[in-house]
């Protein structure tokens, strides 16, 4: 098999990969958009370096845009196949990618920015996608895949992929972070000729997770007491629910504060209903609690504002107040008119919950930049600016090395993507130190044999 890796080689964002079985299938893994400065910046727009009309068939590992974001381009430029995913991960891409529009159509009428495709491209997508269940073999070509659990968001997968010769390649997506208070821990990797994995934190080793909820607990008070406004820029699906279900498990155990507590996404809103419409994927725990009752994601305190009009009237709310809203690096989205108010508060906290892209207002907040420009305003930055680490999604270096040291068989060869440059680097140098197995990063355009 021949792997060509357009996007997401050396750089986070933009995951895509095409696979050309010796049987002639010609097959992606992921479409995923660019990011880090603007939702469609120029990355996006280039044509895409493969003949859509060629591929048979997309595999998509799960719902996150830079997984899924150009799936409604490849449409446009040609794209005739199935697309396979399972079935909350067709959910949630829909919202995403519904979402990602009207980013797009407010762009374009507030500033004339270009859209890169159209609704009618994303309702070809949905009427593309086939729904496979962990486990299950889909036949395409002389290739067989299978999806396996990653435990990186709801319904997250990785795939499986062997051709009629017997070589076997599996793409990690992105590989689920230990601890989740709602996702079942990542499936064993299984034997393969080579691994194309993730290296999002492939140079550092998350904080504690069975510290976080006392951290996200002292954070709240410590903010509450200053009567300060907690904000949090949470990604709209995974870390929103993770957060919700640990604010639940605090009013549960009487340790929540008497504080409005408001949930300012209209995607996170969506995105938890679609979490409660398959409980089967919860773990067991998650389970049980539903089984009982208790609503994990909602507790006394929690207005959810889908409308504009509704997120507007919380600046009329004083503080102390926590506002839940997306964006999660803080590029765009709910969250900024949030921060033009918290920003400058010496009393209020931004918290940090998940990766910050390179060239996002999120990365400067995360690096110390002490003055920064939200929707054109120049702020200098007074609030305290913190994170809790261990409500990453991603695998931290230890559990990556740990997947792969503890599967069936170790791959004879890794290709190391979806990280910046130190840090995939840093994973693929480990692979051989460690485990003796023979590793690279990959570049943009590279391509390979296996």
């Amino acid at each position: 098999m021949r792997i060509s890796f357009y996007g997401a080689a050396r750089e986070v964002t933009g995951s895509c990969y095409v696979v050309e079985s010796s049987g002639g299938t010609r097959l992606l893994v992921d479409c995923g958009m660019f990011q880090g400065t603007h939702i469609a910046g120029h990355k996006n727009f280039d044509p895409l370096p493969f003949d859509a009309s060629a591929i048979e068939a997309v595999f998509v590992t799960h719902a996150h845009l830079d997984h899924t974001g150009r799936l409604p381009k490849l449409m446009r430029e040609g794209f005739k196949g199935k697309i396979y995913a399972t079935p909350p991960t067709i959910k949630l891409a829909q919202l995403v990618l519904e979402d990602t529009i009207h980013i797009m159509q407010d762009d374009l009428e507030k500033q004339g920015r270009a859209m890169l495709y159209e609704q009618k491209d994303v309702d070809a997508v949905m009427a593309a996608f086939v729904p496979v269940e962990y486990s299950h073999d889909v036949m395409v070509g002389d290739v067989t895949a299978r999806a396996r659990d990653a435990g990186h968001i709801f319904g997250s997968a990785f795939w499986e992929l062997r051709n009629g010769s017997g070589k076997r390649v599996t793409f990690s997506g992105d590989i689920g972070n230990r601890g989740s208070k709602i996702l079942r821990p990542t499936a064993q990797l299984s034997a393969c000729d080579a691994l194309v994995v993730e290296s999002t934190y492939g140079n550092r080793i998350h904080e504690d997770e069975s510290t976080r909820e006392t951290k996200l607990k002292d954070i709240l008070k410590e903010t509450v007491a200053k009567k300060g406004m907690l904000v949090i820029p949470a990604f709209a699906i995974d870390r929103t629910q993770q957060i919700l279900f640990e604010l639940n498990d605090l009013a549960n155990s009487g340790m929540l504060p008497d504080v409005p507590i408001f949930l300012d996404s209209p995607m996170a809103i969506r995105a938890t209903e679609v979490l409660k419409e398959f409980p089967q994927y919860y773990n067991k725990e998650t389970q049980a609690l539903a089984a009982q009752g208790d609503d994990p994601f909602s507790f006394p305190g929690l207005k959810e504002t889908l409308t504009r009009d509704q997120s507007k009237e919380i600046n009329d709310v004083p503080n102390p107040k926590v506002v839940i809203a997306g964006s999660g690096m803080m590029n765009g989205g709910r969250i900024l008119h949030h921060l033009l108010r918290a920003l400058p508060d010496p009393n209020s906290t931004v918290l940090i919950v998940g990766y910050q892209s390179e060239g996002t207002l999120g990365r400067d907040l995360y690096e110390g930049k002490k003055d920064v420009v939200v929707r054109g305003v120049k702020l200098h930055v007074n609030a305290r600016i913190t994170g809790i680490g261990a409500y990453s999604a991603h695998a931290d270096q230890a559990k990556l090395i740990d997947w792969v040291k503890n599967a069936e068989a170790h791959p004879k060869e890794i290709f190391v993507t979806h990280g910046e440059e130190g840090s995939a680097v840093a994973l693929a140098t480990l692979f051989q130190s460690e485990l003796g197995i023979k590793a690279i990063a990959p570049h943009e355009g590279d391509s390979v044999d296996v």
